[in-house]
């Protein structure tokens, strides 16, 4: 019975996001509604390490089929914007892990993925694979696509370019 409660919210809540047109709808939708779960007297089940294994696998190929000559073209003609555009971002992100290690009390691997850039999918997967604390480095990141997809509208409008 838990299993399938699991399941039906995980499959609930990604429908429903996806419905909704959130970003990475159907990752969000499933984080937010087994969550849920977890406040009712209903046992989430977790998933056993090789099923684990095979989604991080599907989530490797679903990355791995966007990488394409195009994208390579784009990257290397924009060469420097990007390098720079990615080492502020590692360095932001490693003064941020710093401060939440030393001053919020979180475990060095937990800070440094709370604060590394990246998407929702492959933080938690390399949440799960240090041992970081996944509901905490992943409760940061959704706050920060949450915020993203509430301010970049406004900010795209503002620069008139949505």
């Amino acid at each position: 019975m838990h299993l399938f409660a699991t399941v039906a919210a995980a499959l609930a809540g990604g429908w429903i996001a996806e419905r909704l047109k959130l970003p990475a709808g159907s990752l969000i939708g499933a984080m937010v509604a087994v969550a849920a779960l977890r406040f009712t007297p209903i046992n989430v089940v977790e998933l056993p390490n090789g099923v684990r294994f095979v989604v991080f696998c599907f989530l490797g190929w679903t990355l791995g089929q966007g990488v394409t000559p195009d994208l390579l073209a784009t990257i290397r003609r924009a060469a420097v914007p990007v390098l720079v555009c990615v080492g502020l971002f590692i360095i932001f992100g490693a003064v941020l892990a710093v401060g939440l290690w030393r001053f919020g009390g979180f475990d060095p691997a937990t800070a440094m993925l709370a604060t590394a850039p990246g998407g929702l999918a492959q933080i938690g997967a390399l949440s799960v694979a240090t041992n970081a604390q996944v509901p905490v480095v992943l409760a940061i990141h959704l706050l920060r696509v949450i915020s993203v997809v509430v301010i970049a509208p406004v900010l795209l409008r503002y620069l008139g370019g949505y």
